[in-house]
């Protein structure tokens, strides 16, 4: 039995929803919000997501951007989009992350029922032919970080970051505003798409945005002071690599003062 999951803050049109499915023969799961839905996907790979758009904490265009980034090496399940919005940039804007179809509301559910047997047969016979692809973003076009942490999944703006530190399982993030998120995961989770926004691995423990880099203290591999006054070592084989990213921003005049 196909499962499928709800995201809705709408209690009425959720169970509205899972009665219909659940009538045409759908095993059935739900979220109250994006945040909550995030862990159903995360803990049930569900075959199929009908999610809203517009929901408090996390809306449906986050929750999809923050699975992108979290499944890249994995099958993503379709997505299938309600909304109220027909606005063309909004369309646009949800297909550029993967939406598979939109359902506006209201709906009719027959409407919904069509399109929910399209994307699933049409994934059935894909994954039959190893023809299915994974369903990732172009990790340029991400806007902002999806960080799992204790208070739940936190989006946070790649110019919000100053820097990673890494620490054995653990990595912490340190943000302009002062603030720091402990995430229970590994830097390597989420290197690649660091160092594609203007960040540079300066050490095996760190993770800098260059453009927060105020000065460059010389030495064997040298050090960086960054924009909350914080010191971050530079690792000997990495310090050419800093070198050349410096000069090429224009740059390289914050590395004049000295140790010695």
């Amino acid at each position: 039995m196909e499962h499928i999951l709800i995201i809705e803050d709408d209690i009425h049109i959720r169970e509205s929803i899972q009665e219909i499915l659940e009538l045409s023969g759908y095993r059935t799961s739900t979220a109250a919000n994006g945040k909550l839905g995030y862990d159903s996907i995360m803990e049930n790979c569900p075959d199929l997501v009908i999610c809203d758009v517009d929901m408090p904490k996390l809306d449906g265009f986050e929750l999809l951007l923050a699975i992108n980034q979290r499944l890249k090496d994995s099958v993503i399940p379709p997505f299938i989009f309600l909304t109220a919005k027909v606005e063309p940039n909004n369309l646009r804007h949800g297909m550029s992350l993967g939406a598979d179809d939109y359902i506006f509301k209201p709906f009719d559910h027959l409407d919904l029922l069509k399109s929910i047997r399209l994307r699933l047969d049409k994934r059935s016979k894909l994954m039959r032919n190893g023809m299915l692809k994974d369903l990732k973003l172009n990790s340029a076009s991400f806007e902002k970080l999806a960080l799992p942490c204790d208070e739940g999944l936190i989006l946070v703006s790649f110019d919000e970051i100053i820097k990673c530190q890494a620490d054995r399982a653990y990595c912490t993030f340190h943000l302009t505003n002062g603030k720091t998120i402990l995430v229970s995961k590994s830097m390597k989770e989420f290197e690649p798409l660091l160092l594609e926004h203007n960040f540079l691995k300066v050490h095996k423990s760190t993770i800098v945005n260059i453009n927060y880099a105020k000065k460059y203290i010389r030495g064997k591999g040298g050090q960086l002071v960054m924009s909350d006054t914080s010191i971050v070592y530079v690792a000997v084989r990495k310090k050419d690599e800093l070198m050349k990213v410096l000069r090429h921003r224009g740059q390289i005049g914050i590395h004049a003062v000295s140790l010695n």
